[in-house]
């Protein structure tokens, strides 16, 4: 709901935009205007040109990539990173026992039983801008770039030995939570259809390019954040000693191929509004998830705000 209220805010915003804009190319004198209606032509972009590009919309990770936040040992960031540590699990234990009076303190068996097995990303807002340049009638050259934070998450659960006669499971859940910045540009070959002088349905295909920025990664243990990204590069943690934080970047570039379908709806003969559809195949710079699989791809649903360059030579 937080998303689909984001996403009513930009669009709003940019209805209003988009009205003044057309008053801005209807003619001042309204005598002249009303005269003119019976011959008006039917609404027409120019076919050659540059078109300038903004839009938003909802956008959907694949489900490989999320992997990366599962938090199982061969991952490059995983759930050993706490509970490999003294320290720290000296703390999950003590939380633990804390706030559940069937777990014993000195039971021995405390200690991740299975690790979360649908870690997926939740549909992300995503905001987009562009140009495209048209060279005839039916084709053109389209580029954007979009961006959007992902949000996986999941549960991994902590087993412990079951007293006789607990009528309590023998683990407990507890979150998982990776968090990312991705960015995204794509270079893509347009066709255009004209069936009619308002409604043009289009196709999109081209090559991406992205960059993603881990930017969060945490285990929820009884409401307590324990950090899962390495940013000391392997130094063991000791509670009250002064540990320098490196400049770690987790993720990295990558590439991939697009595609897109939509609907170009011409509002005025400089503007006009394209619901599309997008998808991808993507390689991310994702250590150990850097590769195309077949749950790789990704999607979205965007509204386009398209604007001529004629508008700026009135």
């Amino acid at each position: 709901m937080r998303i689909l209220r984001k996403i009513s805010i930009v669009l709003a915003a940019f209805l209003l935009i988009m009205s003044g804009l057309q008053a801005h190319t209807l003619p001042a004198d309204t005598t002249v205007r009303k005269s003119k209606v019976k011959n008006q032509e039917p609404l027409s972009l120019l076919d050659r040109g540059f078109d300038f590009i903004i839009g938003a919309g909802i956008y959907f990770g694949g489900r490989y990539s999320a992997g990366y936040y599962s938090g199982i040992p061969e991952n490059e960031n995983n759930l050993n990173y706490i509970f490999d540590n003294y320290y720290r699990k000296q703390e999950i234990v003590d939380l633990i026992v804390k706030n559940n009076n069937f777990v014993s303190r000195y039971d021995s068996t405390i200690a991740i039983k299975e690790y979360p097995s649908k870690m997926r990303y939740s549909p992300a807002l995503s905001i987009s801008l562009g140009f495209s340049y048209k060279f005839t009638k039916n084709w053109g050259l389209t580029f954007t770039y979009s961006f959007g934070r992902l949000v996986a998450k999941d549960v991994f659960s902590v087993g412990y030995q079951a007293i006789s006669g607990n009528e309590h499971n023998d683990y407990l859940l507890y979150s998982l939570v990776g968090k990312e910045n991705r960015s995204f540009f794509d270079l893509s070959v347009r066709y255009l259809f004209h069936p009619s002088k308002v409604v043009k349905p289009f196709l999109e295909f081209g090559v991406q390019f992205n960059y993603v920025k881990v930017k969060y990664f945490k285990a929820i243990i009884e409401d307590k954040e324990f950090e899962l990204l390495d940013w000391y590069r392997g130094q063991n943690y000791v509670p009250g000693v002064d540990m320098q934080k490196l400049n770690v970047i987790y993720g990295g570039p990558g590439f991939g191929f697009s595609a897109a379908a939509g609907l170009k709806i011409v509002c005025t003969k400089v503007i006009s509004v394209d619901p599309i559809f997008y998808i991808s195949i993507s390689k991310l710079g994702l250590k150990g998830y850097n590769d195309f699989d077949k749950h790789s791809i990704n999607y979205g649903a965007y509204i386009r705000f398209v604007m001529n360059d004629s508008f700026f030579a009135r």
